[in-house]
């Protein structure tokens, strides 16, 4: 078992990503801020481009979308205990920057989350 967010988690995401399937045409790039998980606030970037995916921890300050949500909101949301509008709709997740970045990649998003799969069974939350 890794836990959640971990550098090691990181890592096998990273590792994971490397055989997602996404769309050629697909370009994004969307930073996650996580906070009270119990490491202080946890940034990673998720980028798309070229047919390629990696998680790269760390915070990218021109990134185009940042998600920014609470450690608990984060498990439900990746454990699919809650969608992501939900979360969204209710306050427990804030959006920043353009949206449309979102409605283009929804193909790179859910390919990412199906690649993330195998990972999240043998993930500790």
């Amino acid at each position: 078992m890794v836990k959640y967010l971990s550098d090691e988690w990181m890592e096998q995401a990273a590792a994971a990503l490397e055989t997602a399937t996404v769309p050629d045409d697909a370009q994004m790039v969307v930073q996650y801020e996580v906070s009270g998980g119990g490491n202080g606030k946890v940034r990673y970037v998720l980028k798309v481009e070229h047919g390629t995916a990696t998680i790269v921890p760390g915070k990218q300050a021109d990134a185009p979308v940042t998600f920014s949500l609470d450690y608990d909101t984060a498990v439900a949301v990746v454990t699919g205990e809650l969608s992501a509008q939900v979360a969204f709709m209710q306050g427990k997740m804030k959006l920043a920057g353009d949206v449309r970045v979102l409605i283009d990649g929804a193909g790179a998003l859910a390919a990412v989350h199906d690649t993330l799969g195998e990972l999240r069974a043998t993930t500790e939350y």
